[in-house]
């Protein structure tokens, strides 16, 4: 069972929690510690909520208490309001959501919970007005599930304006370099000297758009929901993400150094990981001073710590913490940091995620030198083998011998510019709508292979599979789908049962005809 404190001063909290913790039913109770200005769970499913009235304007304190009540699953929670009112006031309180009024710090804890749990037991069998109970680990699960979404979107949150600025500078010289390049073709003639300043423009332009690419794709693998998907994960790569994520606030604040050495991949999910790097990463800024970012550091490195298992460090040389802060650094909700500014969720949301993948998390600290944590992941050390694909890029062929390639994406730019990178090699055709596409195959055209957009007005691409299967079902088993970004796990499963695969934008020349080349075969 839960007993959740909602901003309750220190004292009071200490008094409360050690009456709750010294009744027998409460001596398992998980206790959670919410500040109001911070967020609270989306639905508080279930348990004993104590909520502080601080004796301010009863206006304030009523809004209070609505808050919370609007936030809990009534039936299945009691709300405690810890003041000093009179009774009049205290009946206003009870109509805002209060089932009992006390004076601080209450007493007979273990006895409310008791009647709580009574509550919660299901009637026997024979009772007609009996309900099927609830399942206390389903509430769990549920709530826990609302914590890591809460924390995560509190995180992008945060890495916005670095993102930002990360994405807004290479796209300034894209966009110049394009400019330019449009300036330049508007000539009649090139000299020599200029085609290579061309080339270079070109080049950089290229690499611009590669930044930005890598930026996208570094937060969509952060921020996408196949949280149970799990399988071997290259550690490296995931570091790698989250530092680019937080490269500008990193060096607006402190030294990085990293150290990645050659691990195995561990068996876990890409995105929960990146989640606990970027975390780590975020708590080791915040605990570093007001000072230059010369004298700040932040350490990160990667390394086997056995044959068995792979070792994730972060370090800062920031305040560092007490003993008894660090006794209560995975508590939800708990936090250091002033009242509305984050939710105390991010280290209790760590623990849970790499105790789910069989891992640990260690922390070692000292106040002044700063705080160390250390995540232990096992290794997937069988059933694994890392098998690139090998780029294929044909040659350029007669037309006589091409093979035809259906492309079907409502953006026209996306039509052309893939037309230009692949019609010396393939007889490509292209429309905008999918049932136009359905139009042209049941007129007898024919195809080779099909690359299809997900994302369309109309009739998805996922929808277009389904009716191709009925129209054409061996052109179906050639049949590839391409995504900017907007999936879900249930669509990336139907990708996996019912077509070839799925190529996700921006691509380039060779990535695209590897693709096409494997639909053919």
């Amino acid at each position: 069972m839960f007993a959740t404190l909602v901003a309750l001063p220190p004292e009071v909290s200490e008094e409360v929690e050690q009456g709750i913790l010294e009744s027998d039913v409460g001596r398992n109770c998980q206790i959670l510690h919410v500040s109001l200005a911070g967020s609270l769970p989306e639905a508080i499913a279930e348990g004993l909520i104590v909520l502080w009235d601080d004796g301010g304007a009863l206006s304030d304190v009523l809004a209070r208490c609505q808050r919370v009540h609007a936030c809990r699953v009534v039936a299945r929670t009691h709300l405690v309001l810890l003041t000093g009112r009179a009774p009049e006031q205290t009946e206003v309180l009870a109509d805002a959501g209060a089932d009992e009024c006390l004076p601080a710090p209450g007493t007979h804890w273990g006895a409310r919970l008791v009647a709580l749990r009574r509550r919660l037991v299901p009637k026997s069998a024979g009772d007609e007005a009996s309900a099927p109970a609830v399942p206390e680990l389903t509430d769990r699960e549920r709530l826990e599930s609302q914590w890591v979404l809460a924390d995560r979107m509190a995180s992008i949150g945060t890495l916005a304006a670095g993102v930002a600025h990360e994405i807004n500078n290479p796209l300034s010289y894209v966009s110049s370099n394009l400019s330019y390049m449009r300036e330049l073709l508007s000539q009649q003639e090139l000299p020599s000297e200029q085609l290579m300043e061309l080339r270079e423009v070109v080049a950089e332009a290229q690499e611009g758009a590669g930044r930005i690419s890598g930026i996208v794709r570094d937060l969509r693998t952060f921020s996408r929901a196949d949280e149970e998907l799990h399988g071997p994960v290259d550690m490296a790569h995931v570091v790698d993400g989250a530092l680019r994520l937080l490269r500008n606030q990193i060096a607006l604040r402190a030294r990085l150094t990293c150290t990645l050495e050659p691990v195995l991949p561990v068996h876990g999910n890409e995105s929960r990981l990146s989640q606990i790097v970027v975390n780590l990463l975020l708590n080791a800024l915040q605990a570093l001073p007001d000072r230059t970012p010369e004298e700040n550091r932040v350490r990160v490195s990667l390394r086997a710590s056995s044959s068995r298992h792979v070792e994730l460090e972060v370090s800062d040389n920031g305040h560092g913490m007490a003993p008894d802060v660090q006794r209560r650094i995975f508590d939800p909700f708990f936090s250091t940091r002033p009242v509305g500014e984050g939710t105390g969720l991010g280290l209790s949301i760590c623990l849970t995620l790499v105790q789910a993948m069989g891992g640990r998390i260690e922390v070692s600290s000292a106040p002044g030198w700063g705080s160390t944590f250390r995540i232990v992941l096992p290794a997937q050390t069988a059933g694994w083998t890392e098998a690139p694909l090998v780029p294929v890029v044909p040659e350029p062929v007669s037309p006589m011998m091409r093979r035809r390639l259906l492309l079907i994406d409502d953006e026209p730019s996306v039509g052309n510019s893939v037309s230009r990178l692949v019609r010396d090699v393939y007889e490509i055709h292209v429309v905008q709508d999918a049932r136009e596409a359905l139009r042209l195959l049941s007129m007898g055209e024919r195809f080779d292979a099909i690359l299809c957009d997900v994302m369309m007005p109309g009739m998805s691409g996922l929808d277009f599979v389904v009716e191709l299967e009925r129209l054409a079902p061996e052109l179906a088993l050639r049949t590839g789908l391409m995504t900017g970004g907007a999936f879900t796990a249930q669509a990336r499963e139907f990708v996996g049962r019912r077509t070839r695969g799925l190529l996700e934008k921006p691509f380039e020349r060779e990535r695209l005809c590897t693709f096409v080349e494997h639909l053919f075969q």
